[in-house]
């Protein structure tokens, strides 16, 4: 009998929650990250420059939120990333990737609800970490910004399963045994827009940032953090990228991971 989404999930959570109870090291990583991140940066920051310029430049009124914001957003981006493309790569390498893919259960639903608990839980550590620093900046209007931060961030985290989904797949059909979504971490660095601006990217790396779901989540906290009430309207811009990014990844993702399934059961090798 095939298990359902929710028989998935549960187990999810329960792996999530006994991972991170025998790893508090890592759970205290995510809530100090982007506080190190933003004090990494500012620091360097300001051997060369001071905020004023660096506000003048970016035309950002809060640039300690924007980056405290954007630091948050990129870690758990690379979390989803890394939870979910090296997934089938962690199943072979334990040596349940076999079992997986006979169960009567699909793959490709198991690798896309899998993730979904730790998904949800780096986005939401992620933000509530930075909490304190977003109400000691700017109060309760603060706070209303990062919750709409974060409503974003998880709108942001469903076309980058589906990125991760389409990575996973290739992963199956190589059969290699290095980490493929490697690559993705170093271009989700350079094309989100957190550390250079796009702009002083050339022509080719800010067409390719438009694909990479973080550029938009990243503007969206560049937005909060720009402006007292945040424009609508460019919001809502921001968000509408993202439906569209959704639609694509996941629908390509089902039908790459379906195919790939019958390619590595066909052939037999694993």
């Amino acid at each position: 009998m095939p298990s359902t989404s929710i028989d998935i999930i549960r187990a999810s959570v329960f792996s999530t929650y006994a991972w991170l109870k025998n790893n508090k090291w890592l759970f205290f990583s995510m809530l100090i990250w982007p506080y190190l991140m933003t004090f990494l940066i500012l620091a360097l920051g300001m051997v060369y420059g001071s905020l004023e310029t660096y506000r003048e430049r970016l035309g950002i009124s809060n640039p300690v939120l924007y980056i405290l914001a954007s630091s948050g957003i990129v870690m758990s981006s690379l979390m989803i990333v890394d939870v979910v493309a090296t997934s089938a790569l962690y199943h072979r390498w334990l040596g349940t990737l076999p079992y997986l893919l006979l169960t009567p259960t699909k793959t490709y639903k198991v690798l896309i609800l899998e993730p979904v608990p730790s998904a949800i839980l780096s986005s939401t550590m992620s933000m509530l970490a930075i909490l304190p620093g977003a109400v000691f900046f700017e109060g309760l209007l603060g706070a209303g910004k990062l919750f709409l931060i974060l409503l974003v961030v998880y709108l942001g985290m469903l076309p980058l399963i589906g990125l991760s989904v389409i990575i996973a797949s290739l992963t199956l059909v190589l059969r290699e045994e290095t980490n493929i979504a490697s690559f993705l971490t170093p271009l989700i660095l350079l094309l989100s827009g957190v550390f250079y601006p796009i702009q002083v990217l050339p022509t080719i790396l800010q067409g390719m940032s438009r694909i990479f779901p973080t550029l938009y989540v990243v503007q969206a906290a560049k937005l909060t953090a720009t402006y007292t009430i945040p424009e609508i309207k460019a919001l809502l811009g921001l968000i509408s990228a993202l439906i569209i990014l959704t639609l694509i990844y996941n629908g390509t993702a089902s039908l790459a991971l379906g195919t790939s399934e019958r390619m590595v059961k066909k052939s037999g090798v694993i």
